[in-house]
């Protein structure tokens, strides 16, 4: 197993220190006989937007709930830039965006804000304000959140997510469900209202739609990284956009 003495990096231009936020060493999981993970290496640096790129059923959501510490790992090490350990203590230090959102069926957009305020001490109103405004939230503040459309349900998670001011996000699909220009809204809300130097990863099979946001990217086929790198060294070496890589990639694999 990998021995990380210190989660700080000095890159070359201009002596810089880049923190890794997230370490992920040889990580496995299993279901009974299935394998969801199988050996998954990760590395996360401030400020950075990754995607976590693959098909349905790849093991997205599993890691992603690894990460936030909703699963524990069958194997394999995971690291957070404050050394918390995987778990409740993890959950509080992460802004985690579910493919789903659960709240009781009583539960209006503006009760699920408060809730969010007094469950997180990392909550800002101010934040949360401009989140309404930004994903159009504000008209629909007294209705009930089993009422909404999928795609409203998901500008929701994502406003409740980025009304915490955290070091690292986790966005489970973010845009699926959701119109073109309400993808648009949401691309806009992730890069103007995560702090500057936090980290997020965003979990999508719709690269054509964000990859412009992405600093770099893991593909996941079948619980394992079957590529990675920095976005602009891919279109700049290979001459390639996120999106051609991703069907070469996958269409080799025979996953899609």
């Amino acid at each position: 197993m990998k021995k990380y003495d210190s989660l700080a990096v000095r890159c070359e231009n201009g002596g810089l220190i880049m923190e890794t936020v997230l370490e992920i060493d040889n990580l496995e999981k299993s279901y009974g006989g299935c394998e969801a993970l199988r050996g998954v290496d990760m590395s996360i640096s401030s400020g950075q937007i990754v995607g976590l790129l693959g098909p349905n059923a790849s093991g997205k959501t599993t890691l992603l709930k690894i990460m936030a510490g909703l699963l524990q790992p069958t194997k394999g090490a995971i690291r957070y830039h404050n050394n918390t350990a995987p778990g409740p203590q993890a959950r509080k230090t992460i802004g985690f965006c579910p493919d789903t959102l659960s709240f009781q069926q009583w539960m209006k957009v503006r009760d699920a804000f408060t809730f969010f305020r007094e469950m997180y001490d990392d909550y800002k109103q101010e934040r949360a304000d401009e989140l309404m405004r930004i994903l159009e939230l504000q008209n629909i503040k007294d209705k009930q959140i089993n009422k909404l459309s999928k795609g409203m349900k998901e500008r929701l998670a994502l406003g409740l997510t980025f009304s915490r001011e955290t070091r690292l996000y986790l966005l489970d699909e973010p845009l699926d469900g959701i119109d073109p220009v309400g993808k648009m809204r949401v691309i806009d809300a992730i890069i103007a209202m995560r702090p500057k130097d936090a980290s997020t990863l965003i979990s999508t099979h719709l690269v054509k739609d964000i990859e412009r946001i992405f600093d770099s990217v893991y593909f996941l086929s079948k619980g394992k990284i079957v590529f990675s790198g920095d976005c602009n060294t891919l279109r700049e070496n290979r001459g390639q956009t996120v999106e051609q890589a991703y069907l070469e990639v996958f269409l080799n694999e025979g996953s899609i």
